[in-house]
């Protein structure tokens, strides 16, 4: 029988956000590497060393730029700012195009501006790497809503959430791979290798996932008897994509959606922090603790996302057990996810703040990172609940919450650019805004968020415009009574108003590892 096709999609699906989310870790990394900062005359008695030193600085595999710390976080943000405008059309593309195709060549151009890169680092040509990094957002934005459009059409309706888990674990075990390998890479190979390393593996992974995924099961020839009887019980409700799905996208009912602007918000904040995971905390760790070689600083800052990733898969049995027992719905199981998650989360960041020793901040941001892991069973799932036909359209929405990212790192640039401020003073601001940040988009989540489907998720309303006022059927011609009628269908038509035990509820699915 072989392997079941659409696990091979989510593994695929997996490894690709495995490799595209690690490039911002991979050239953070880098940086840190090869700018060192200037740090001040302050005493530091503690020496902070866990590994013997790497090669040498004057080897001609190592490379030292006379570039600003300060300035590589404006390169982070060019990258971030690149990718907020091709969020919402790469949903679009999604929507009128093969997602795999618009996923699949995403990836395949921004894993050959990777390779490009190291050529402009060390012919130290900072606005050359300040342009490829802001066309690789540009072309990388379209990757996640599309591969989100590609996991909605291929998942089953008991297996959605688990589905999008397991293959978004991979954006989130991206960053502690690409950390380690990194600090590995540059501390004992070459400061590039890394960069050629990734982009390779980027470039043969988006040929693999382009000839091998199709944009959904209907389409694939080789579909196992099995496998195609359980896609006519539990079809996706997603419609493929087209240029009439694409045209009859719902803007005003999507863009004035409350629990749309939750989920905005959620990837506001989270991309504020996440963000500042990938890109500022080895800066962070450079500043605070100096005699960490690059190698530690890698190491060091996987640890948090390693603890991340396992809450993340295992923190979805737990959400998914409580909404398939009936013991909760499917709205405060997101809530709780997100809540809870994201909550303990932004506490943990504050607290660093008030934190100068290394293992009491590793302990603290372990616990506050690992938590964040539940939270993708709420956000991160929800576009698939409120809309399958859409899930591509609200994930690129949703993911220009990336401004919060560009403002993330601007604002570490700005405070850590003030030189009458030390740095570790400084990074405790950081850590107390974002906290703040966080905490507020907790709140706002928790207030407007649902895990329902909504009355527009299969386009604009239209039959069901034709229904609350028929004179707009030309084809209907009013009869007496027809005011009673069009009171009851306007109550009928609009979900919320739907008794309770008559909603359809989002799936609840049974984990994984259950139908191994």
């Amino acid at each position: 029988m072989g392997c079941p096709k659409r696990f091979l999609v989510v593994f695929l699906g997996f490894c690709g956000l495995l490799l595209s989310i690690g490039y911002r870790s991979v050239f953070a990394m880098v940086m840190v590497h090869i700018v060192k900062p200037k740090h001040s005359t302050t005493n530091h008695t503690q020496p902070y060393s866990l590994f013997k030193h790497c090669i040498p600085l004057n080897s001609s595999c190592n490379l030292s730029l006379n570039w600003t710390v300060d300035g590589t976080l404006y390169l982070n943000t060019a990258y971030f700012v690149g990718g907020l405008f091709t969020q919402v059309p790469g949903g679009i593309l999604a929507t009128r195009f093969s997602p795999v195709r618009i996923c699949g060549l995403s990836v395949l151009l921004s894993s050959i501006c990777m390779v490009v890169l190291p050529v402009c680092i060390q012919n130290s040509q900072y606005v050359a790497v300040m342009v490829v990094r802001t066309l690789q957002g540009i072309i990388e934005g379209p990757s996640v809503p599309a591969i989100n459009g590609v996991i909605s059409a291929w998942a089953p309706k008991s297996e959605k959430s688990r589905m999008i888990t397991i293959a978004y674990a991979g954006a989130y075990l991206s960053p502690a791979v690409a950390m380690a390998v990194s600090g590995t890479l540059s501390c004992h190979v070459c400061w590039h290798a890394v960069l050629y390393l990734y982009g390779g593996l980027g470039i043969l992974w988006s040929i693999i996932f382009m000839i091998v995924v199709v944009d959904s099961p209907s389409a694939h020839p080789r579909l196992s008897i099995n496998e195609r009887a359980l896609y006519d019980k539990e079809a996706s409700a997603a419609q493929r994509s087209s240029t009439k799905t694409a045209n009859a996208i719902p803007w005003k009912h999507i863009l004035t959606s409350l629990p749309m602007s939750a989920i905005f918000v959620g990837s506001f904040c989270r991309n504020w922090i996440f963000s500042m995971l990938l890109t500022e905390i080895p800066t962070y760790m450079q500043d605070s603790f100096h005699n960490l070689n690059i190698f530690e600083i890698g190491l060091l800052s996987s640890l948090s996302e390693v603890c991340m990733t396992i809450v993340t898969v295992t923190g979805g049995v737990l959400i998914d057990k409580l909404i398939k027992s009936g013991l909760i719905s499917t709205t405060v199981g997101r809530k709780m996810a997100q809540c809870s998650g994201f909550g303990i989360e932004a506490i943990c960041i504050i607290c660093l703040g008030f934190i100068t020793r290394l293992e009491v901040v590793m302990i603290v941001m372990c616990v506050g990172v690992a938590f964040s892991g539940l939270a993708i069973s709420g956000y991160q799932v929800n576009p698939l609940d409120l809309s399958p036909t859409y899930a591509s359209v609200l994930t690129g929405i949703s993911r220009t919450g990336v401004i919060g990212a560009i403002l993330s790192t601007l604002t570490a640039s700005v405070l850590r650019g003030r030189t009458r401020i030390s740095h570790e003073k400084t990074w405790h601001e950081v850590f107390w805004i974002a906290g703040a940040i966080h905490l507020a988009g907790v709140l706002y989540y928790g207030i407007f968020a649902s895990g329902h489907k909504q009355y527009w998720a299969d386009g604009p309303p239209a039959e069901a415009e034709r229904l609350v006022n028929p004179s707009s059927d030309p084809d209907f011609a009013q009869q007496p009574g027809d005011m009673e009628h069009k009171q009851f269908l306007s109550k009928s038509v609009t979900y919320d108003s739907v008794p309770e035990e008559d909603k359809e509820e989002s799936d609840s699915p049974d984990w994984f590892l259950q139908s191994m």
